[in-house]
């Protein structure tokens, strides 16, 4: 077994725990793990796939919390603009646009944060759709929409154990809809894995879900805020070095 698939199944285990606790970090944790891992295309695949199994693991366990007409306000413009976010990064400097897109994430990240310590709140469904929109188009062109749901979640004050919930049928769809617009618009990017690889890597998805299961019940709201908050720093600072590295190699 390579060393590449043992650190691919680790940083599965971590996403998946990120994503059961927070409702959101998949993306974060494992897209520059497989990137090195895989390859760039491949890992765009491969994190799309597991994340929409690690959602699954997680759905049946939040059913009752999840807010289905927020989240109809949210995922439908999201996938709407799957295509265009593709069709976007073919046709521009794909780390030009990391490096544009990181920049934004993090100011808007910060603004929202600081918004935040106010008492008042953003939400309807003009910024589900708008944010619905950023995420689908940012998700399918550089790999991550977390900065702007972060930044959703923040400014609307959403209850957090809703907004984890409800973020779980937002990333399988997202995901789906991913991985079938690439297919259709740039077919491949399948890493050289065996067909048992991909049942072995199922397992620490499943063992991150299970662990974040027990902390998720251990976090008050505020603490969750804070880590939404981090998540969405984090997806936006790995978003500008990787555009930073492109351009400079």
């Amino acid at each position: 077994m390579e060393w590449s698939f043992v650190v691919a199944l680790v940083a599965l285990a971590i996403g998946a725990l990120a994503q059961r606790t927070v409702g959101m970090g998949f993306g974060l944790v494992v897209t520059p793990t497989m990137v090195l891992a895989v390859g760039p295309v491949e890992a765009v695949l491969v994190v799309n796939v597991f994340g929409i199994v690690a959602c699954a693991m997680i759905i049946g366990r939040v059913w009752r919390d999840i807010d289905w007409r927020g989240l109809v306000w949210l995922v439908l413009p999201a996938i709407a603009l799957t295509i265009p976010g593709i069709l976007l990064a073919q046709a521009s400097d794909a780390d030009a646009l990391k490096v544009a897109v990181g920049v934004l994430a993090l100011v808007g990240v910060v603004v929202s944060a600081g918004f935040a310590k106010t008492e008042r709140s953003l939400d309807g469904p003009p910024l589900r759709m708008a944010s619905g929109a950023l995420v689908g188009a940012l998700n399918s062109s550089v790999g991550l929409g977390a900065p702007v749901i972060g930044m959703f979640a923040i400014l609307s004050k959403w209850d957090h154990r809703v907004f984890a919930a409800t973020m779980q049928p937002f990333w399988i769809l997202l995901s789906l809809s991913t991985v079938v617009s690439r297919q259709l618009v740039a077919p491949g990017g399948a890493p050289p894995w065996e067909w048992w690889m991909w049942l072995v890597a199922i397992a620490p998805v499943l063992v991150g879900v299970l662990a974040g299961e027990r902390i998720a019940a251990r976090i008050d709201q505020a603490m969750a805020r804070r880590a939404v908050i981090v998540f969405s720093l984090l997806s936006g600072i790995a978003v500008l070095v990787t555009g930073i590295v492109g351009l400079a190699s």
